[in-house]
């Protein structure tokens, strides 16, 4: 049987009675807590009863060694039968084997006041989160308005979203949590002195915990975000070692500085190998064609070029291509660009040929209908959208065409946008294709 046990913390740093029960019923389970951070660490036992108190002492640090205020608080609870199991900055974890310990708070009005100064750091990091997890969400329904496609098909943007919701709720929870218990306590400590319990809401901070991490994992492995999944692991593995080495060295009495930099070297040698592993073995592809987020691409070549549209006559002297691909578990989107530059051609006066064209593939049906509405309003330019019968030869059943014109810099530029079967193509061009031209740019991008 494993000798230890990780267990994520997903209490709030202030809900001091959901801990103490919680931590009584794992020992009764031969689990006994005697390490924390952003995991609780047991250690296997036989099964006790035993009694926990979680205690504020404001101004402990999480990396500077205990004071001298700090170890005579500590040996006072010793000689009372409370042996400190786990500490984090201003929180100590006691622990009492006795069936009627002396009670760890003895005056309800001084635990108030030490909650509340010891949790304060931990509840500003957590409210500043929540702000601007809010500011997230909002972004995220504005950006969804203004162009719905993009951001539908940003996996990362859509995963960002996401945690920054749970962050507003988490936050927002703790916030009115903690204020209304603050208030109660405070007022029970002044008229009688009677403690008030804490209430966190655990089963809301376990739901948001489990979602915002299967939202990261469903990302990773729906919209080729390996990446995010790599640097999650990493994260995990940074502070499980960081618990170890930041408590033993402020145990040992060292110094601030000193733990800080080890633990800042540590987390930048796990990060390299996190990086560079990942790198390495996504590095391996074999092949002419390779899959680049929902689309089937060919190495080293954009889907429809100007060479291919303008024929032999093409000269690529002065050209950029811009490319940008993003996906998520609804949409995939595929943005190439290519427009002529005087400054790198040397040629003044000519404006060149110009290219650019979205292609947003549809992986779930019901999105459809929004993902056409939204490219529709997104790329509405000066003039209003004409229904076209047909767009390339033999495809007047299967295309849907509106076509529009505007200015660029001075150059007329015509845009089609295309409904063909699971995506919608929208195409800016500098001339108005050919039948031939037509059925070119079909080929090419109807199928990857």
């Amino acid at each position: 049987m494993s000798r230890g046990k990780l267990e994520l913390v997903w209490t709030y740093y202030f809900d001091h009675t959901t801990m103490e029960q919680h931590f009584e019923k794992m020992a009764r389970k031969g689990w006994i807590l005697d390490r924390m951070g952003i995991f609780w660490h047991y250690r296997w036992s036989e099964p006790k009863e035993l009694h926990y108190a979680v205690a504020y002492f404001p101004g402990g640090g999480v990396y500077a060694p205990p004071t001298g205020e700090e170890l005579t608080f500590e040996e006072y609870c010793q000689m009372a039968g409370w042996e400190l199991a786990a500490e984090h900055g201003a929180m100590k974890i006691f622990c009492n084997e006795r069936e009627n310990p002396v009670p760890l708070e003895t005056q309800a009005d001084i635990q108030v006041k030490n909650i509340r100064k010891g949790s304060r750091r931990v509840r500003i990091a957590d409210g500043i989160l929540g702000i601007i997890g809010w500011l997230l969400t909002i972004y995220f329904f504005l950006s969804l308005y203004f162009d719905g496609a993009r951001t539908l098909s940003d996996g990362s943007g859509l995963t960002l979203a996401f945690t920054g919701f749970m962050l507003g709720v988490y936050g927002s929870v703790e916030f009115i949590t903690f204020r209304r218990w603050y208030k109660k306590a405070k007022a029970n400590a002044k008229r009688d002195q009677s403690f008030t319990p804490t209430k966190g809401y655990p089963a809301l901070s376990k739901i948001i915990m489990l979602l915002t991490m299967a939202a990261v994992v469903f990302y990773a492995f729906t919209a080729g975000g390996g990446l995010v999944l790599a640097v999650l692991a990493g994260y995990f593995i940074v502070y499980y070692f960081q618990d170890i080495i930041r408590n033993r060295m402020r145990d040992r009495g060292s110094a601030t500085a000193a733990n800080i930099g080890v633990n800042l070297v540590l987390a930048f040698l796990i990060f390299f190998v996190v990086f560079n592993g990942y790198y390495y073995f996504s590095s391996f592809e074999t092949g002419d064609y390779y899959e680049e987020r929902g689309f089937h691409l060919q190495w080293q070549e954009n889907p429809l070029t100007l060479q291919e549209l303008a024929g032999p006559e093409f000269n690529r002297k002065g050209y950029i291509d811009t490319e940008n691909i993003q996906s998520s578990a609804f949409l995939s989107r595929l943005e190439i660009e290519q427009f002529y530059d005087e400054a790198l051609s040397g040629a003044k006066g000519t404006p060149g040929y110009y290219l650019e064209y979205v292609v947003t593939k549809v992986k779930l049906a019901p999105f459809y209908e929004f993902a056409r509405s939204s490219m529709e309003r997104t790329y509405r330019s000066g003039e209003n959208w004409q229904t076209m019968d047909s767009w390339g030869t033999g495809e007047k059943n299967e295309l849907q065409a509106l076509q529009s014109a505007f200015d660029r810099e001075g150059q007329k530029i015509f845009r089609y946008l295309l409904c063909m079967g699971d995506r919608i193509l929208k195409i800016d061009l500098s001339f108005e294709p050919t039948a031939s031209q037509q059925e070119v740019i079909l080929e090419r991008l109807r199928e990857i």
